[in-house]
């Protein structure tokens, strides 16, 4: 009986520790109208427009936001500042349940955790270390992690997105 007293705290413990690494991260002082991981169902995405191409999931343009039709072939550009939203299955791609999985913002007055594109690095890096996230630096810019999901600053964008598991290998 002690063992498994024992057995369950040091699990209790190990989930109690590990829980602010594991939990969605919260979207605070944000502008966006859907957060990562965040369930939807049909009919959240009434009224936006789709961007087109992805296959295995959907993508859509945040609200105020049009891509540029090419004369050429009638294909859509992305402006220069928007929001796309991706959705697919998860946690697995085999999953029947769609989330936001990915989020790419190149609008520089958009703000998450209070951090615009436009934000110096000082400024990103304490900010997610304070939420938790271990930080890298590359040519392209940080990288904060933590558990499965990964926000990438640039010059240029804000990448958010959560890995998404692929138990069957399902390819595209």
């Amino acid at each position: 009986m002690k063992k498994i007293i024992v057995v369950g705290l040091a699990v209790l413990l190990l989930f109690l520790l590990c829980w602010r690494y594991i939990k969605v991260p919260t979207e605070a002082e944000t502008d966006l109208e859907f957060w990562i991981a965040e369930r939807v169902h049909d009919g959240d995405f009434a009224g936006y427009t789709p961007k087109f191409g992805l296959m295995g999931g959907s993508e859509y343009y945040g609200s105020g936001y049009a891509p540029i039709l090419s004369d050429e072939n009638g294909l859509q550009l992305d402006p220069a500042q928007c929001v796309i939203y991706t959705v697919t299955a998860y946690p697995d791609y085999v999953a029947n349940k769609q989330h936001v999985t990915r989020i790419v913002i190149t609008d520089p007055t958009v703000r998450v955790y209070g951090l615009t594109m436009e934000s110096n690095i000082e400024e990103i890096e304490t900010r997610m270390k304070q939420e938790g996230f271990r930080i890298e630096y590359s040519a392209k810019g940080l990288t904060a992690t933590r558990g499965k999901y990964t926000f990438q600053f640039s010059e240029d964008f804000i990448r958010i997105h959560v890995k998404v598991s692929n138990v069957f290998r399902i390819q595209f």
